[in-house]
This record gives structure tokens, sequence and C-alpha cells, in this order.
């Protein structure tokens, strides 16, 4: 009789003592995937950013802003498009910090538009933005298109740069855009409609 009661408070020490180790053990662990899916989460909450960087030099740091970019109508025509451009501009020395980010920093940049025709591999500016301390203002005199406005393209200049940027995010044609809105066409047959009167005549 001692000796099954003997026996039978080593296995109940025993069990306790298993009991006590597991619990000391699953108290210092943490859920593997705590931390982890916080981060997941940030990073998935983060929108992705508007502005592709496309080239750099000593000077400049340079973006496209996709979001204000992309084909339009080419102005007093029905059916040619051209590329809107906005490249904005960073001073090499900001833009070249690893925690820099184009999309929050407002301490001195430029903003430059441009049209860019692929077709014929010309470029038009349309006007620069210097922006110190903020954000530009929407007030801007920008210059009017014109046809004769269109310059070459000069190897390795800064308009160069811009150009084939911009073609390589946005093609070289763009035979799917078609006119969403029936004003758009009103607009275009008027011009077109002018633009024949006017060649008869004889104006252009």
């Amino acid at each position: 009789m001692v000796k099954e009661s003997i026996i039978l408070l080593f296995t109940v020490l025993s069990i306790l003592c298993s009991f006590s180790i597991v619990s000391a053990e699953g108290g210092v662990q943490q859920p593997p995937e705590r931390y982890k899916s916080s981060s997941n989460d940030d990073t998935e909450s983060k929108a992705p950013s508007r502005f592709i960087k496309f080239a750099e030099d000593e000077n400049y740091v340079y973006y496209l802003d996709k979001q204000d970019s992309g084909w339009v109508r080419r102005p007093y025509t029905m059916d040619k498009y051209v590329i809107e451009a906005w490249v904005k501009m960073v001073p090499y020395e900001y833009a070249i910090h690893d925690m820099y980010s184009p999309e929050i920093d407002d301490s001195r940049y430029f903003l430059e538009h441009y049209l860019v025709d692929p077709p014929n591999k010309k470029i038009q500016f349309m006007c620069e933005i210097e922006v110190e301390g903020g954000r530009p203002h929407n007030n801007v005199t920008q210059r009017k298109y014109d046809h004769k406005n269109w310059e070459p393209l000069i190897p390795e200049s800064v308009e160069d740069t811009v150009f084939h940027a911009v073609v390589d995010k946005y093609g070289k044609t763009n035979e799917n855009n078609t006119w969403k809105t029936i004003d758009e066409i009103i607009e275009g047959l008027f011009t077109v409609r002018v633009m024949k009167e006017i060649i008869q005549m004889g104006k252009i």
C-alpha cells in the first residue's frame, strides 16, 4: 500500500512538472506573425508613387509625374495625339539622400511642362515653374500651343532625355485613344471646318 502511494505521488509530481515546463516555455513565446503582419499592412496601405525617376546629372534628378502626364488630343486636329508630360526637377544635393521622397519634399524644385510628338521625334516646351518651400500655384501663364514651336531633338540634351523617357513610358502611338464626350467631337469638327474655311480664304 505504501509502495503504491509512493508510485502515485511520483506520477502526480512528474505530471505537474511537465505542465509547469510547458507553460513556462509557452509564456515566453510571441505570436510568430505578429510583427510581420503589421509591417505588411504598412506596405500594402502605402500608396504607389506618382513619380518615376528617369534620369540624373550633376545638377538635377528628373522625375516624370505619371499622374498628370499622358496622351492628349493635339490642338486643332481631330485624330492626332501627343503626349503631355510634367517633369519634376529636384536639385541633386536633395535627391541623392536615401530617405528622399519626391512625394513629400517641398523644399525647392522645378516643374517643367512639355508636349511630346513621338512619330516626328519633336518636343515643345510649354512652361517652367520654380517652387520653393511649398506647392506650385495654379495661376502660371504658359505658352500657347503653336505648331511652329516644335523643336527637333538635340542628342544628350535635357529635352532629348525627357523625350525618350516619356516615349518609353507611353509608347510611340496611341491608336486606341478616342474621344470620350460629345463635346470633344463637336469641338474637333468645328475646328476642322474653321481651318478649311481659313485655307479657302488664302489665310494659310
